[in-house]
Formats: structure tokens, sequence, C-alpha cells
């Protein structure tokens, strides 16, 4: 797929088919994750976990009322250390892009994930499941699996050109 028409056919699944991805498809998420631009160069500050286990993701689904991660067999976080000058957000929201733009390459879902990061770090015995080295915390969450139908809807934002 050519990258202007991945961009167009990205969009936040929010309904995910009950079918694992290929490890294959994954591994090129991943690398394409790995590939994205890092400020200050500090891929050292950024890990990435990989839970595709049914029963840790039943467990931090039950930490809210709905599937937080809309029921992707596959939830990636990215963590980072924090810099002190905020590139800990930046770097993560970059490398989720990248894997977000993959996948839609590979003709799978996704969805950009907030609210089960936060969940996540309000719950200790998680947190420890996720076995992060020592100074990192979870940034950004990406689900991954096969969509159940498609939705793509052209976005506009205000452009001011001076």
């Amino acid at each position: 797929m050519e990258l202007f028409e991945t961009i167009e056919k990205r969009f936040s699944n929010r309904k995910f088919l009950d079918e694992q991805i290929k490890d294959s498809d994954l591994e090129k998420i991943l690398k394409a994750g790995m590939q994205a631009p890092v400020g200050r160069g500090k891929y050292d500050d950024m890990h990435i976990t990989v839970i595709q286990n049914k029963d840790l993701l039943d467990e931090i689904s039950g930490l809210a009322d709905r599937s937080v991660f809309y029921k992707a067999p596959t939830l990636v976080i990215i963590s980072a250390k924090d810099d002190g000058y905020g590139l800990d957000k930046e770097n993560s929201a970059c490398v989720a892009t990248n894997m977000l733009l993959a996948a839609t390459a590979l003709g799978l879902g996704s969805i950009y994930l907030n609210l089960v990061i936060g969940l996540i770090k309000e719950n200790n015995t998680i947190l420890d499941k996720l076995h992060l080295p020592e100074g990192f915390v979870p940034i950004v969450g990406v689900g991954l699996g096969y969509a159940s139908g498609s939705h793509i809807v052209e976005h506009s934002i205000d452009v001011n050109y001076i």
C-alpha cells in the first residue's frame, strides 16, 4: 500500500475479530515502531511490551466497566523514562503512530489508546505483570487485530497560512 493511501485508510478501529494477528505482521509493526523518530536519539529510554495473553487482557479489561481496548487481541504498551523534557510522551506518540500506520498497511485494524494506560498505571498488580525495566512508565497503548468492518472518515483541521 502506498503511503498516502495508508494514511487515508487509517482509522481508530473499535471492533475487532476474535482472531490473533500473525507473528510475522506483529514483527513488522514492532520494527516500524522502532524506526520512529525519537527526540535526542533516546531509543534506550523507550520500551515496548506486547500483551497477547488472553487472561491478562481480560484482567486489564476488567479494570473498567467496558473493554478499554475494544477487545483487540494484541495490546502493545509503549513505555518510556521521564527525561525531564517531556520527550517521553512525544517519543511514545511517534512510536505508536508508526505502528498504527504499519498495521493499516498490512490490512489490520488498530487504535491509539490512552484510557487503558491510566488504568494500568493505577494498578500495581498489573504494572508488576508488565515486568517493565526500572524507571520506565507506560505512556501509550496500541490495540491491534483484524478489524470487523471498515470506517473511513475524512478529517479536517483549520490551517492558517502566513
